[in-house]
């Protein structure tokens, strides 16, 4: 039977949320240091939480390039979020260029941003709405599953058309 998640263990002491999710800080890839919240200026934003170690991560990763290529035109914002050690940065960072994954990858090595939303296994996407709040949430991954993610992510674009 093939596992379709990759366990990420969290201590139990920090599973509980705090705080804005937008105050958290990741690094990008050449260590500059970014907040949430400068990515949800521009509209909603998908989060990727994923591993270079994680077999359904990386099938999963270029059908999230496929999706962003077409919905980065209407407004929405990708990043994956890398839970690797901070020493495999370089292998995050190969695995990235070799599969010519162009939207932005950040470093969450502390777990600080997996602790805000719960993420207890990877992959795991998060839909968050320009003002933060979470409007879909998936974890693992399944071939299909970008079908869904993408279906999920048009019609939250048609509910702001319709407001």
């Amino acid at each position: 039977m093939r596992r379709s998640l990759c366990l990420y263990f969290l201590p139990l002491v920090l599973l509980a949320v705090t705080g804005s999710a937008g105050a958290t800080e990741l690094k990008t890839l050449s260590g500059e240091a970014v907040s949430l919240d400068s990515l949800l200026t521009n509209g909603p934003v998908v989060i990727n939480f994923w591993a270079t170690w994680c077999g359904p991560c990386r099938l999963e990763m270029p059908r999230l390039e496929a999706i962003y290529k077409e919905l980065h035109k209407k407004g929405v914002e990708f990043a994956a979020v890398s839970l690797d050690n901070p020493r495999l940065k370089d292998r995050v960072r190969s695995y990235v260029e070799k599969n010519k994954i162009t939207f932005p990858v950040y470093l969450d090595s502390k777990g600080e941003l997996a602790r805000k939303f719960r993420v207890v296994a990877i992959p795991t996407t998060v839909v968050l709405a320009k003002n933060g709040e979470v409007v879909y949430q998936t974890r693992g991954y399944r071939p299909g599953a970008e079908i869904i993610l993408k279906k999920k992510i048009e019609g939250y674009l048609l509910s702001l058309i319709h407001i």
